[in-house]
């Protein structure tokens, strides 16, 4: 009897595990998916500090899908908020299976660009400053590697991918070769100059840096 009981105690909670909602948060969590950073306001150049906005400030951080560039054509995931010494904690593992929802097939406006296979979808991370009693951003937001003032994109894929293309933009030859290994989310350089747009591990100190528009 005691057989019995234990094994429909068993199937009763398997049951229950089975019927249980889907978490929208990563399972499990992605330890380096967890930012502290900082918003900080240099010149063009990424380096030079320049005096922030004297009024208070919020982050806004949604999401573009389909392509790496354009305006902003999902909004927010997860709010962020930022806190009065203008630092704040961005957790991508939260509804993490909510990205998945407002995913669109990949069509790039930039015709020299192509991903493989086609069917991957991406998105990219685009935060915006703005003051809090408004909706105007007061600079142009990038993610900097604080250590080498490197520029980043943060971005998103579905799946296996790989983005590639090339082009002559500005007198700058730039060329793309974004190597995801697996879904999720990944940190890609910028280059200022000419050079390789490729996938790099976290930086250890990343800043949200507003530059002048």
């Amino acid at each position: 009897m005691k057989q019995v009981w234990t094994g429909t105690l068993f199937g009763l909670v398997a049951l229950l595990a089975a019927c249980a909602p889907k978490s929208e948060d990563a399972v499990p969590p992605h330890e380096d998916w967890v930012i502290e950073s900082q918003v900080t306001f240099p010149e063009k150049d990424g380096r030079s500090a320049r005096p922030g906005p004297n009024e208070p400030l919020r982050l806004w951080v949604p999401y573009i899908v389909g392509d790496l560039y354009g305006q902003p054509n999902a909004g927010e995931i997860s709010p962020v908020a930022l806190r009065a010494n203008l630092t704040f904690t961005m957790n991508l593992n939260l509804r993490y299976n909510a990205l998945e929802r407002v995913l669109v097939p990949t069509a790039f406006q930039e015709k020299w660009m192509s991903i493989e296979p086609k069917d991957a979808r991406v998105a990219r991370v685009s935060p915006f400053v703005m003051p809090v009693q408004g909706n105007a951003p007061v600079g142009t937001a990038e993610w900097l590697d604080a250590d080498s003032g490197g520029r980043l994109m943060l971005v998103y894929v579905d799946r296996p991918a790989r983005i590639q293309g090339d082009v002559v933009y500005e007198g700058r030859s730039l060329r793309f070769d974004i190597n995801a290994q697996d879904a999720g989310y990944l940190w890609v350089r910028q280059p200022q100059d000419s050079g390789e747009y490729t996938v790099v591990p976290r930086p250890k100190h990343l800043v949200l840096a507003v530059m002048p528009n």
